[in-house]
């Protein structure tokens, strides 16, 4: 139930579950060794107090990353779209990836589906409100950043004009090294 990673369909559906639960876990851990401090002592003063003090310093992590993974999980790839990319794709062996969700300082960047190709990053945007060319510029940056060169981010809004930019990849196309350095990116930089 909880083994996706990022790229797969419906990772930023299943992520939510999962993070909530460890977190509510790690809550009543957390909970729990200061109780047990507190009857053993008879008062909070005491290094399990500590402990359980420390322990919430994860739990205050997992919980924003609960709440981004809520706020991101509308952007999820549904099913009729991934039919339709899987039908076009094949069994070509590509960098095709679903749910990446791109977070910067001053916005968001849901993208519904992701393919690198030949020095191409072609990127299915999930929300028509999304600024394409910042999110482009979002991507360049932290290619530059890597030292990952000579790609071309594409932002595409219409699925029809994604579709065709994979239905335009040749059948004898491999992955290279370039290619997986890029699509690890991608899902580095992910929620």
């Amino acid at each position: 139930m909880f083994s996706n990673k990022k790229g797969e369909f419906k990772y930023l559906k299943k992520q939510p579950v999962r993070v909530g639960l460890i977190s509510l876990i790690l809550l009543i851990m957390c909970a729990g060794v200061f109780m047990i401090g507190y009857i053993n002592k008879g008062d909070a003063k005491n290094i399990f107090t500590i402990v359980a003090v420390l322990g919430l310093l994860p739990v205050a992590k997992l919980i924003v990353s609960f709440i981004m993974y809520i706020k991101a999980e509308k952007y999820s790839c549904g099913e009729v779209i991934k039919n339709e990319i899987d039908a076009i794709a094949g069994e070509k062996d590509f960098c095709l990836g679903y749910d990446f969700y791109l977070t910067s300082y001053k916005v968001n960047f849901p993208l519904l589906s992701a393919f690198v190709y030949d020095g191409s990053i072609i990127c299915l945007s999930g929300d028509s409100k999304l600024d394409a060319k910042e999110c482009r510029e979002h991507i360049e940056k932290y290619l530059a950043n890597n030292a990952i060169n000579g790609f071309k981010v594409y932002i595409l809004e219409n699925k029809e004009k994604f579709y065709d930019r994979l239905r335009s990849v040749t059948g004898d196309y491999a992955k290279s090294e370039a290619d997986l350095t890029a699509y690890t990116l991608i899902k580095n930089i992910s929620l």
